[in-house]
């Protein structure tokens, strides 16, 4: 594997990046299929722009959902072709949560909240789905979901179940991803947020040092972060915006983004 293509990638991104090559260089060596944990959107364009670079390994990923933001990943060794990949190749499950709705006003964090007090790792849980009208839905590993039937009860004092059902039974999310092309004067953070949700600069900088905004699901704190593709921001009262390209600079030197957002009502 190239170094140098590492040097394009952020400093906090490294050891996800060894990862990458760790598994590719699994597939190439022992010549079978290698499963990845469940993967974000700026981690796939990362596993893809490596992928890319050599001849004799396939990437392809499924989070069962339509559009689901976490994936999981499977490296292709070259004699396996991509139409022979099924579904059970991921190893995944859906899981129907079953409440009485009049007592529990369910929300995913409340769901997410569950998992994690458990012992659940996020990696092990791919996305978690409502269609609006009191019904909600998971993906997890086979284990993972075993083990949430097996442990997870009650949502405080509230009876749940989680009940396996098939992958054609899947929720189909009511979200309305609206795509736009931005122009930025930088890559920094706020900047980014502020053209996105057309807000000052300075609105902008106090949501990301008040801790309002997360990168990829993590809290982010510095302004002055720069985003790249794949990038997905969760904005506090705004909305999620998630960076599909960057499409160079203008001749007035600003950047050409195109994004989709998800506004909050």
């Amino acid at each position: 594997m190239n170094s140098d293509l590492s040097q394009h990638f952020r400093s906090e991104e490294q050891p996800f990046v060894q990862q990458v090559q760790d598994w590719l260089m699994q597939c190439r060596q022992e010549y079978r299929m290698v499963l990845t944990p469940f993967l974000n959107p700026r981690e796939r364009f990362i596993v893809t722009t490596l992928t890319n670079r050599i001849d004799d390994v396939q990437f392809m990923a499924n989070g069962i959902f339509e559009n689901a933001e976490m994936q999981r990943g499977l490296f292709l060794p070259c004699y396996i072709s991509a139409d022979k990949v099924t579904l059970a190749d991921f190893d995944l499950q859906l899981l129907q949560i079953n409440y009485p709705h009049k007592f529990l006003e369910m929300q995913h964090r409340t769901i997410l909240g569950s998992l994690m007090h458990n012992g659940i790792e996020r990696k092990s849980v791919g996305d978690i789905v409502t269609d609006g009208a009191g019904q909600w839905q998971l993906v997890a590993t086979h284990v993972v979901a075993k083990y949430v039937q097996t442990h997870i009860e009650r949502f405080g004092k509230v009876p749940v179940q989680f009940e396996p059902i098939a992958p054609d039974l899947a929720i189909r999310a009511t979200l309305n991803w609206e795509l736009d092309d931005i122009l930025t004067s930088s890559l920094r953070l706020d900047t980014v947020i502020a053209n996105a949700f057309q807000l000052t600069r300075s609105q902008a900088k106090a949501l990301v040092e008040n801790g309002l905004v997360k990168l990829n699901w993590a809290v982010q704190k510095r302004a002055e972060f720069e985003v790249a593709a794949g990038d997905l921001i969760s904005t506090r009262g705004y909305g999620r915006l998630q960076v599909l390209s960057d499409n160079g600079l203008t001749r007035k030197d600003k950047h050409k983004l195109s994004v989709a957002k998800l506004k909050n009502r």
